[in-house]
């Protein structure tokens, strides 16, 4: 599910290229040694995810199952709204450990590799990228034993396919949202100048990179589930079985994290 937002996800550090003939997207810290940024966008992201869920949906909407009580039945809308959150947590982990670890958490002039232009697709998005659907993978596979979504109250109500399709396109579009928005105040508080246009153009290919798979594998892009009695309300068609539900949260992480790719070669050569 970011983004990535990605979370994905791309979204964890979005900007690390620079292009000879466009600003440098700068998302390094303020004294050029430590990288926090991408702790600080990747918080945000996650951030605008439970933002999203609780403004629209009310605190049901968050893992723990708090708002439900015995022997109660978790909407569709719900479930898949926890999900996004599990998505997106573990997305956003599975970046930041691949890019302080294998990425070695530089700043972008200090990161190892081929100069940005000679590369279809940067290689720290790259490794992002496998960092966060890695990060979603393991999740789903840890949480096995506890069920399609842990820790959400109670019973699952079926959700439909149009609504799982739907829950992926809130989860990219809140990621980036919190992932922005939370660039936009590292940048005042850090004195600092990101280039938004590449920001918003990886933002905009995750998002589109959700919705044209989510088409090329059902045919339609889906119906977001984005208030209250959404599951209800679209409970016709065809019920998403579990295991789409729990592929759901790599699924959308790695569609995201395609779109993202394919927008930062456009940035890179237009």
């Amino acid at each position: 599910m970011l983004l990535v937002a990605a979370m994905s996800l791309a979204l964890a550090a979005p900007a690390r290229a620079q292009t000879p003939a466009k600003s440098q997207p700068v998302l390094a810290s303020p004294d050029a040694g430590f990288d926090m940024r991408p702790i600080v966008v990747g918080l945000g992201a996650v951030a605008g995810l439970v933002a999203f869920n609780v403004l629209a949906l009310g605190p049901g909407a968050l893992p723990g199952g708090l708002a439900y009580g015995a022997g109660a039945i978790v909407p569709a809308e719900m479930s898949v709204a926890i999900s996004r959150v599990y998505a997106g947590s573990s997305a956003v982990l599975g970046s930041l450990v691949a890019h302080y670890k294998f990425a070695g958490g530089t700043s972008p002039d200090q990161f190892g590799g081929s100069a940005p232009h000679e590369n279809s697709v940067s290689d720290e998005l790259l490794t992002l990228s496998i960092g966060a659907v890695a990060g979603v993978t393991a999740f789903n596979i840890a949480s096995t034993p506890f069920g399609i979504v842990p820790l959400a109250g109670g019973a699952l109500a079926p959700v439909t396919e149009s609504v799982a399709l739907g829950s992926r396109l809130i989860a990219v579009s809140a990621m980036s949202a919190g992932a922005l928005g939370t660039t936009w105040l590292y940048d005042r508080w850090a004195g600092t100048q990101s280039d938004y246009q590449y920001l918003a153009t990886l933002a905009a290919g995750a998002i589109a990179g959700v919705a044209t798979f989510n088409f090329i594998g059902s045919g339609t892009v889906g119906i977001p589930p984005y208030y209250v009695g959404a599951g209800a309300a679209n409970a016709a068609g065809e019920l998403a079985t579990s295991a789409v539900q729990a592929g759901s949260r790599v699924y959308v992480v790695g569609s995201a994290a395609i779109g993202a790719w394919l927008a930062d070669h456009y940035y890179r050569h237009h």
